[in-house]
């Protein structure tokens, strides 16, 4: 293949994901990869050292591709394709590394891992060559389908069966309800059915199942089933995201202008609290830089308390807020103002170029306080110090979200109105939905971690 026929090739390709596929002069595989921006992933093999690589191209008589709708359905594809063609350079390239595999255990209730070496005595499906995308595909597909991960039974309800990602009586010690023993394997087999590229037909089965229990007027499971169905489609709608990088740095001029900067944005701040009861709430801090993960920059928060009266605290309290002890406030608002302003009394640390909170105006208005030097929540020594003083000119967007947990629109610092979502460009819009979600997961992970010390 020469660099001609491949740059023309590359041309013509457009940003979306996908899988492509190089092909020998007897039409037979070569090599088969996966990419969440075929253009840039294609032009990328006219720069490459490396050997193998090369000797590939050399070998390749012709380039075709399959677009896909996101990142998970390329995932997938690409998997499917190379069990059934086993091309050559995809063990070559490799670089010694092995491929993950997606693990079911023979159980009554079946546990799910990732594994790069599969063995007889479990069920598997793979290979897949990207680990942090099947993490991530797991990850919300265990929101749709809930499983459990539990080590050893238990008493009581674990700490996932709360926030929906396990059904609950799959790892307790006491004997399950034998009703739930169908849930839990339609869950399992909904899973595999997708990871094995299958999710087409098995959105049709859901659907004529919940048509069929409609006609029975059992309008309950009807729609569960339609919700399930819902969030499905929501998963691949909205997996463009996943490391979709090469795109976000492309179109940052957006935000720029919306926000109406004179300087680009290159770092980004996002900040995130878990609140789940009142108790053990944390926050966090995750930082993207030209578009990408800089987790050196994460920070995770124990949120301190606010100690008050009784009387002050049921005078003042939001809806939001929950009280855990007497004398304690616990307030979304609240807690993302405390982490703001432990995070900007650490002046070493490089100041964003733009701040990302999850909230609405209450949120917006509660980091505006902190990053105003005005604010009567810092003292004279902050207000004084020059760095933070600049702070104030740091803009700020709330990200708020429907009752589908659903980002829809967002307020911004010095605009009475918000901004639908849909009125962002998508990268602008992707990068921004990527930012919550991690600083989302963030937080939730450091929840957990301090929930699991308790009850050691």
């Amino acid at each position: 293949m020469t660099p001609h026929y491949l740059k023309n090739k590359a041309k013509n390709l457009s940003q979306e994901s996908g899988v492509y596929l190089f092909k020998d002069e007897r039409r037979q595989y070569l090599y088969i990869g996966k990419a969440t921006n075929l253009k840039s992933r294609v032009s990328s093999y006219l720069k490459t050292k490396d050997i193998r690589i090369k000797k590939m191209i050399s070998l390749a008589k012709s380039l075709e591709h399959i677009a896909t709708e996101s990142d998970i359905e390329a995932l997938i594809l690409e998997s499917q394709l190379i069990k059934k063609f086993r091309p050559l350079f995809n063990i070559v390239l490799r670089d010694d590394k092995q491929y993950a595999f997606v693990g079911f255990t023979k159980e009554k209730y079946p546990k799910i891992f990732i594994t790069h070496q599969p063995e007889k005595n479990h069920n598997f499906i793979g290979p897949f060559t990207d680990i942090g995308a099947l993490k991530t595909t797991l990850r919300y597909l265990r929101r749709v389908f809930p499983y459990c991960t539990c080590n050893q039974l238990h008493h009581n309800y674990c700490l996932n069966h709360h926030i929906g990602k396990c059904l609950g009586f799959c790892c307790l010690k006491s004997a399950a309800i034998k009703e739930d023993d169908k849930t839990y394997t339609n869950n399992i087999n909904a899973i595999k059915k997708i990871l094995n590229g299958k999710k087409t037909s098995f959105v049709k089965e859901i659907k004529k199942e919940a048509e069929g229990f409609a006609r029975k007027d059992d309008f309950e499971k009807a729609i569960e089933l339609r919700d399930k169905i819902t969030k499905l489609e929501r998963i691949f709608e909205n997996a463009k995201i996943i490391k979709n990088s090469n795109i976000l740095k492309s179109h940052r001029s957006g935000l720029e202008s919306l926000l109406k900067l004179q300087k680009p944005i290159v770092r980004i701040e996002g900040y995130d609290v878990s609140n789940i009861g009142g108790a053990h709430a944390t926050g966090s801090m995750v930082t993207f830089v030209h578009g990408q993960q800089d987790k050196n920059f994460y920070r995770k928060f124990k949120i301190h308390p606010v100690r008050s009266s009784l009387a002050e605290v049921r005078r003042t309290r939001a809806k939001s807020a929950s009280e855990t002890s007497y004398g304690i406030k616990w307030g979304d608002t609240q807690m993302l103002a405390q982490v703001l302003e432990r995070r900007f009394k650490h002046y070493e640390w490089p100041f964003p170029d733009l701040i990302l909170v999850d909230g609405g105006k209450q949120q917006l208005r509660s980091v505006e306080a902190v990053v105003n030097p005005k604010s009567e929540i810092l003292n004279p020594k902050q207000i004084q110090n020059s760095k933070f003083k600049n702070s104030k000119q740091i803009p700020i967007i709330a990200l708020t979200k429907d009752k589908k947990h659903k980002g829809n629109k967002i307020y911004v610092s010095g605009r009475k109105t918000p901004i639908a979502l849909t009125k962002l460009s998508p990268a602008d819009r992707n990068l921004l939905l990527a930012i919550d979600s991690e600083a989302h997961r963030f937080a939730i992970g450091y929840y957990r971690k301090l929930h699991r010390k308790l009850f050691r």
